[in-house]
């Protein structure tokens, strides 16, 4: 039997979220899921709240501050903006389920918000360093992640190709071009790592 990490458990709870929804998230899931015993669960975690809590804090570090610091591996505002908006080309069913969640508990609520800003005032930082307006930066960082939050949640969801189109138009207000990389090239540029 394999040795179950806190780590196993987050990704775990991330994966039932993303496949089945809230209402399946619960330690029998999650052990069932897993093949492990519920006494494994309790020796990672206190209770269930505990639980939560911990999965908020990962989801918020896994989808928020990674990709945040994988753009500051860019060296322009300009290349942090584009990694930014690639990271976000395809749609996350995660992103609908945790917005949704928000609005039904107060916890997650708090969690959201908290990552809505951070994605917010980095998006801010990047757009000022192009038009060196704060109102006019304010605006236009709310501009984009309205386009990717309201992508995720159009049925079916806006991707890759056509969500990129999107982005492309918001970024010729702020006249800047870009270039983008499809998900496809990214892929292709994985493989050759």
């Amino acid at each position: 039997m394999a040795v179950m990490t806190r780590r196993n458990w987050l990704e775990e709870g991330m994966a039932i979220l993303e496949e089945m929804g809230v209402e399946a998230l619960t330690i029998e899931m999650l052990t069932h899921r897993l093949g492990i015993t519920k006494g494994s669960f309790y020796h990672h975690f206190r209770n269930y709240q505990h639980f939560k809590e911990s999965l908020l804090t990962f989801y918020e570090e896994e989808r928020t501050l990674q990709i945040i610091q994988l753009a500051e591996r860019e060296t322009s505002p300009q290349g942090k903006l584009e990694r930014i908006m690639q990271a976000t080309l395809q749609p996350s069913q995660l992103e609908v389920v945790m917005r949704s969640w928000a609005l039904q508990d107060p916890l997650v609520r708090d969690y959201q918000q908290r990552i809505d800003q951070q994605r917010l005032t980095y998006l801010e930082e990047l757009i000022f360093a192009h038009i060196d307006n704060h109102t006019h930066a304010k605006r236009m960082a709310q501009l984009f992640y309205s386009i990717y939050v309201g992508s995720q949640h159009i049925v079916p969801p806006i991707q890759s190709a056509d969500l990129e189109h999107l982005y492309q138009e918001a970024l010729q207000l702020l006249n800047v071009s870009s270039d983008i990389p499809s998900p496809e090239a990214v892929r292709k540029g994985e493989e050759s790592l």
